[in-house]
This record gives C-alpha cells, sequence and structure tokens, in this order.
C-alpha cells in the first residue's frame, strides 16, 4: 500500500515541477509571445509592421496599460505621453516592443519606429575599462540584456543594427540609477546617442560626427531609403539641440520637455548666478583658458516619488515654486500666486566651466554661459552662469587703463 500511494503522488508532482519550471523559463503567458532581445542566431526581423502605439501610466514605459490613449500607427506621439510601439512580423505571431519612453521624449509615428524596430532590441552588454565606452575591452565581465548595471560600469550595450548606447561610467555614473541593457535598448537613444559620441563631447567632436553620419544618411545618399530617411531626421533633430550651446546645456540639465516648453515660450527662465575668478595680469595681457568650477544646484529627475539610493543622495533644498491657490475676498473667490516648498529632491555640483580670457581683458570684464546657472527652480529651465574677471595684484607691475606702471630705484 504504501509504494502504491507513492506512485500514485508521483505524477502530479512530475507535472507541477514542469509547470512551475516552464513558468518561470518563459515568464507570465500574458507576456510570452512578445520579444525583446535578440536570439541566438542575431537580430534579424523581416516584414515588421506596426500594430499600435500602446499608452502607460505614470510616464513609465512599464507601467500599467492605459488602452484610452493607444494611438493608431500613424499618429504623432507627442511630449507627455508614455508607453511604447508594437510591431509585428507578418510570418509569425511574435511581437516587439519599440521605442519605450517616459513622457520626456522626443515627438515620432510607431510608423516610423517599426521599420527600425531591430535597433532596439538587446544583445548584450560590453564591458570597457578606462572609464571610457571606447577603452579596452574586458569580455570577461560581460553580461546579459537583463543583467543589472552599475552605472559606475564603462562599456556599452550592444543593440540590434549596430545600435551602440555608450556608457562612460565612472564619475560620469555618479548620478545615475542602475540599468539593464534590455531596457536601454529598448528606449528612446539620447541625442549623444543619436550621434554617436559621449556626453562629454566637445563642439568640434560633435560638429564632426554629424558631418560624417550625413554623409551615409543623407537622402540625396540613401536613394529615399525609408529606414535611413528616418534616422537622418533623428541625426539632424540631435545636431540642431546639441550644436546650439545654450540648448544643449537645457537639455543636459533639465531635459527635453522643458527644452520644448522654452522654446515655444511655455517655460521661464531661471535667475542668473554670479560668481568671482581671479585672473593674473600675466593672463590678462596674453590670453589664457582657464578651468574653473563653479557650484550650481541641480533637480534629481526622477525622484519626486522615489526613494532609490541615487535620490537619497539628493539633501539639498530645493527653491521654493509657485503655486495658484484660491482665496476667498468678501463675497468673490480669486486666485492667488503664492510660494510653496518644492516637492522635488535638488543636489548641489561642481560643474566645470572654461574661461577663454582674452587678450587685453580688464579687471572687472564679465562672461557669460547661457543655461548653466547656479540654480534649477524646477519647472524652470537654468539661468546663466556670469563669470566676473578679478584681477590679482601684482608683484611688480600696476595697471592704469591701457598702460602698465613700475617703480624702479636708480
Amino acid at each position: 500500500n504504501l509504494l502504491h500511494v507513492c506512485h500514485t503522488w508521483s505524477w502530479p508532482m512530475m507535472w507541477l515541477r514542469l509547470v512551475f519550471g516552464a513558468f518561470v523559463f518563459l515568464g507570465p503567458w500574458s507576456n510570452a509571445s512578445e520579444i525583446d532581445s535578440c536570439p541566438a542566431e542575431g537580430c534579424a526581423l523581416e516584414n515588421l509592421s506596426c500594430v499600435k502605439w500602446r499608452q502607460t501610466v505614470g510616464c513609465d514605459p512599464k507601467g500599467s496599460r492605459e488602452k484610452s490613449g493607444d494611438k493608431e500607427c500613424h499618429e504623432e506621439i507627442g511630449i507627455g505621453s508614455s508607453g511604447y510601439c508594437q510591431c509585428a512580423s507578418s510570418s509569425s505571431s511574435e511581437r516587439v516592443k519599440a521605442r519605450a519612453v517616459s513622457c520626456d521624449h522626443r515627438p515620432f509615428r510607431c510608423s516610423t519606429e517599426c521599420l527600425q524596430a531591430v535597433r532596439y532590441r538587446c544583445i548584450s552588454w560590453r564591458q570597457t575599462g578606462g572609464c571610457s565606452a571606447d577603452g579596452t575591452r574586458e569580455p570577461n565581465k560581460d553580461q546579459t540584456c537583463r543583467a543589472l548595471i552599475d552605472p559606475r560600469s564603462s562599456g556599452y550595450c550592444e543593440c540590434g543594427g549596430g545600435r551602440i548606447i555608450r556608457k562612460p561610467g565612472c564619475a560620469h555614473g555618479e548620478w545615475a540609477e542602475p540599468f539593464t541593457c534590455l531596457d536601454e535598448c529598448a528606449g528612446e537613444a539620447s541625442l549623444y546617442e543619436e550621434l554617436g559620441v559621449d556626453s562629454s563631447a566637445s563642439d568640434k567632436e560633435i560638429k564632426q560626427a554629424f558631418r560624417k553620419l550625413s554623409l551615409v544618411h543623407h537622402p540625396d545618399k540613401t536613394r529615399n531609403d525609408p529606414v535611413l530617411t528616418a534616422r537622418f531626421s533623428q541625426i539632424r533633430e540631435a545636431y540642431e539641440i546639441l550644436g546650439d550651446e545654450g540648448q544643449r546645456a537645457i537639455y543636459d540639465s533639465a531635459g527635453l520637455q522643458l527644452l520644448y516648453e522654452f522654446l515655444s515660450n511655455k517655460a521661464e527662465k531661471g535667475q542668473s548666478s554670479t560668481t568671482e575668478v581671479k585672473v593674473t595680469l600675466e593672463h590678462m595681457y596674453n590670453g589664457q583658458l582657464i578651468q574653473v568650477s563653479v557650484p550650481r544646484v541641480l533637480v534629481c529627475r526622477g525622484c519626486r516619488e522615489r526613494q532609490t539610493e541615487r535620490c537619497r543622495r539628493c539633501n539639498t533644498r530645493c527653491a521654493d515654486e509657485l503655486e495658484y491657490r484660491k482665496v476667498r475676498m468678501g463675497n468673490m473667490i480669486m486666485q492667488q500666486q503664492v510660494q510653496v516648498p518644492s516637492k522635488e529632491k535638488c543636489r548641489t555640483e561642481q560643474h566645470p566651466v572654461t574661461l577663454m580670457v582674452e587678450r587685453g581683458s580688464s579687471n572687472g570684464d564679465t562672461l557669460i554661459f547661457q543655461h548653466r546657472g547656479g540654480l534649477l527652480t524646477p519647472k524652470k529651465v537654468p539661468g546663466d552662469v556670469i563669470v566676473k574677471l578679478v584681477e590679482t595684484k601684482h608683484v611688480a607691475f600696476r595697471r592704469a587703463g591701457v598702460d602698465l606702471h613700475t617703480e624702479v630705484t636708480i
């Protein structure tokens, strides 16, 4: 009887193990038909077409679905909507997510994104050394698409279609959240990624990168290929912003949404801040490039409702915000603008600035750096940094206008 009971229970237990193992391997069955990383044989996708824009809530592409916000493929997805494009293959039942975005993104259409859906699929994390995405490869530290990567690690996410998402790591990743290459590849490319440069790239490097990519993707070169034409539009838009000193500064510190609002006169500019830098007489006479750091307060984006390790380090008080409140005055109710404490979290950083002290500069001359202000007020773009040159006392000479005076004992 004991043997009979054991034999009877062995089959149910075996089925439970099989079902549980399949669930762990495939994940929830509702998502089993949706693919997001490349199989071993590669990332090739053929005959992909757009199904629809799938909207989510909370400015989170991973948030709950908001079906009422779904859009057709030809409709523009404007700023303020989060979600992803769902694409389908005519040869199989596979579903592919393309351009998963938060509310802070560039306008686009899913009909275009599904043409280049392969770019949104992950291959692997590739580790490098030397605090540079272009550093020496360390293949023994490569990770899978779903592995959580420390933002201080240097390397890059390799995605389909030759797409590379650079991560210089080290100090550049100090204020970033841990990430997976699966999420990075599925998301919208940053403006720096569109041009194939790091966020620390110089103006010259940005201009060179745009010219190089234009030779490959310009419609005159691609014979109006729809995929390459779409890529050129994205490359050109990235250069229009990063090639402008003021717009680049707003993008780096406040993001795309606030930049677009400012360009359309829907966002105000914050107050400018003034700082003094001591300069020697020799530097004013000969001219000199000087590297200095100026303190500024930045809003920790994404930390309003979150309590991650990064957000807990944001312990600087943000500037107050303006809010309209209803106030009763006799029999009337009026709206009054009042200052209220901000619910955002801020941090202080030392921002590097390169000063070009021109030959013949004078004591008290000022240099203005657009939108790099020392106080970023929530819902306002950064103000300017105004640097005042202060001449230090020289051991032998004193300046009188354009003349140099000195006393010599004879």
